[in-house]
């Protein structure tokens, strides 16, 4: 059984999360580099602020596609196998 990897990730909730999730990392990681290059501890208190969200983002982001991955799989089981 081969799962469709495209059409899972074509989900609107996973693009979503993708679009929102990856610049909140981006600048998290940024504000931590930069609060530690110019010791700014309000660049750390931002880090500080989007690091969970950009975490949390990711673990929902990765439980729905597991979730959709194993629907896919069941779908596929659940369809007669086809003869050649």
């Amino acid at each position: 059984m081969v799962i469709d990897k495209k059409q899972i990730r074509s989900d609107r909730w996973l693009k979503m999360m993708m679009r929102t999730g990856v610049p909140v990392a981006i600048v998290s990681v940024l504000c931590l580099w930069l609060g530690q290059l110019l010791t700014s501890p309000a660049l750390g208190s931002v880090f500080l602020v989007t690091m969970p969200i950009a975490l949390g983002i990711g673990f929902i982001y990765n439980i729905r596609y597991v979730m959709l991955a194993v629907r896919a799989r069941r779908q596929a089981a659940d369809k007669p196998a086809e003869h050649e």
